[in-house]
């Protein structure tokens, strides 16, 4: 909804548009040349070949993975949704690592998965870096007081989207209220879940730094503390 799909779409069309000499709708454009541009956008399955929608995501990415160079444009879209969250977080992580550090291509990679922002803290300079969709979030006053109105701004900035809005979205479908007030108190219930779980672990790191076992444990504090 905040125009990331369409925001790669059209990255990839410009850069097509320019390899081949052909006007570019952008008031400047500085491209490098390149062999290739490969994507992995969309979600389906293949009923001819018996493949489900995970099954096609992979065997995608898996034929870019061994095509791509490092003068290729790879662009990955929600890689991972298609599965289990651990799996797809993993999946997903380990192959924006190996695009990163083995063909060392262009790359944009869309997720929502916001625990791979982590991953560019892996990296000493600009190689990754995360950017987000912006938007502006205004609470309501009167009817409907304690809600927030979103306005999608559809430009690109610097750093992570700290919070999702799909309940937002939902409610600008049309979904009857009565399943969005039970998809709040879940998501309520879920969020509150994983922060209790986060305490449970910093608490467990507090101990060990209280007992000297390691400096380590001491910058895994901080950095949890942060993410907290």
């Amino acid at each position: 909804m905040g125009g990331k799909s369409s925001y790669v779409r059209q990255v990839a069309l410009i850069t097509l548009l320019s390899q081949i000499g052909s006007f570019v709708p952008a008031s400047s454009c500085s491209l490098t040349l390149l062999d290739g541009i490969y994507t992995r956008i969309g979600a389906y399955d293949s009923i001819m070949t018996s493949q489900s929608t995970f099954q096609v995501e992979l065997s995608e990415t898996s034929s870019i993975l061994k095509s791509a160079t490092s003068r290729s444009l790879v662009i990955l879209d929600e890689l991972g949704r298609g599965t289990s969250t651990h799996d797809g977080v993993a999946i997903a992580g380990a192959v924006l690592d190996w695009v990163v550090r083995e063909t060392k291509c262009l790359c944009l990679f869309i997720t929502h998965y916001q625990s791979l922002a982590s991953v560019a803290k892996g990296f000493e300079g600009e190689e990754l870096r995360n950017v987000h969709m912006k938007f502006s979030a205004v609470e309501k006053e009167g009817e409907g007081a304690g809600e927030e109105e979103i306005t999608f701004l559809y430009e690109v900035g610097d750093g992570v989207a700290h919070r999702s809005y799909g309940l937002n979205v939902a409610r600008l479908a049309n979904v009857p209220q009565a399943v969005l007030d039970k998809a709040a108190l879940k998501s309520h219930e879920l969020e509150m879940e994983v922060k209790q779980k986060k305490m449970v672990s910093l608490s467990r790191l507090m101990n060990d730094v209280l007992a000297m076992k390691g400096g380590s444990d001491l910058q895994e504090l901080v950095v949890g503390m942060e993410e907290l």
